[in-house]
C-alpha cells in the first residue's frame, strides 16, 4: 500500500468513528428521555421508582392520573401527556 492510500484509508475511518459517535450520543439521548418518561422520584422520600413497575397502585381522580410511592405511599400526579411527574 502507499502512504496516499494509508492517509485516504485512516481519513475513511475517522471520518465512520466520528459518525457513530454521534449516533450513539443520540441512542444516550433517546435512551434517556424514555427512562425519565418513565421514572418518578418521590419528593417526600426522595426515592427513585419506576411508575410501570408501580402500576397497581396508578388511580384516576379528577382527569389527572397519580401513582403511590413504593417506600411511603405519597401519592404522586403524573403528566399523562408526557409520562414525567408534574410540580
Amino acid at each position: 500500500m502507499t502512504p496516499d492510500n494509508l492517509d485516504k484509508k485512516v481519513q475513511n475511518l475517522e471520518s465512520m468513528v466520528s459518525h457513530l459517535q454521534t449516533t450513539l450520543e443520540k441512542l444516550q439521548e433517546q435512551v434517556e428521555t424514555a427512562h425519565r418518561k418513565n421514572t418518578a422520584t418521590c419528593e417526600n422520600c426522595k426515592i427513585e421508582f419506576d411508575v410501570f413497575a408501580n402500576h397497581y397502585s396508578i388511580g384516576l381522580f379528577d382527569n389527572i392520573v397519580y401513582t403511590k410511592c413504593p417506600r411511603c405511599n405519597q401519592g404522586i400526579p403524573v403528566d399523562r401527556k408526557d409520562g414525567i411527574i408534574t410540580e
